[in-house]
């Protein structure tokens, strides 16, 4: 299957924000996100970021929508086109119907609630319209904010990956929280 993001409907996300699939048109936006160094630090990414390291990482996100092994989108404002933020479903597995939630929010935005209000969008949508039975959602011990967004989206704490990642800013390996979401779990707390 290719470029799934495009056959699927959008997920339909809280105003006065919208999400619109990823294009190559949005790279220098979405890497002007991830640059800034706060974001990039909560990210694990060595600062300051090299542009083209993110424009790999970013090239490598279309071919992965174009091979149908994810979906990536843009959040942005209802008035205002600029990126901020990068969402996506990714690590999607058809065959055991399980897929990886990310999200990276510009550093404006910090604090507003916004995961928290959008987090339910894309947890319909890979249940609804992707046939997911396990969304996962991996946060860094030290990423608090994100942690509190998933668990308040009905994420639940599986474990903690000891030593899981290396720290893109030379300060040894992080610990990772490994979070999920089963179907039946989600489907029971939207019929309350």
């Amino acid at each position: 299957m290719s470029m799934i993001s495009v056959t699927l409907p959008l997920p339909i996300v809280p105003a006065p924000f919208r999400v619109r699939v990823f294009t190559p048109e949005d790279m220098d936006g979405v890497i002007a996100l991830y640059s800034h160094p706060e974001v990039a630090r909560s990210l694990n990414f060595t600062v300051p970021v090299p542009r083209e390291t993110l424009h790999q990482k970013l090239t490598g996100d279309l071919e992965a929508m174009r091979q149908g092994k994810g979906i990536r989108w843009v959040l942005s404002k209802d008035e205002d086109p600029t990126p901020l933020g990068y969402l996506t479903l990714f690590n999607w597995s058809q065959k055991d119907r399980r897929a990886e939630v990310g999200y990276m929010v510009g550093r404006s935005v910090w604090g507003q609630g916004v995961m928290t209000g959008i987090l339910p969008a894309l947890i319909r949508f890979g249940f609804e319209q992707l046939n997911l039975h396990r969304i996962e959602g991996m946060v860094n011990v030290r990423n608090t904010a994100s942690y509190k967004a998933l668990t308040r989206a009905g994420f639940q704490q599986e474990g903690v990956m000891r030593g899981y990642q290396a720290d893109g800013n030379g300060g040894g390996f992080n610990d990772i929280i490994l979070l999920a979401l089963l179907e039946d779990a989600w489907r029971a707390s939207v019929a309350t």
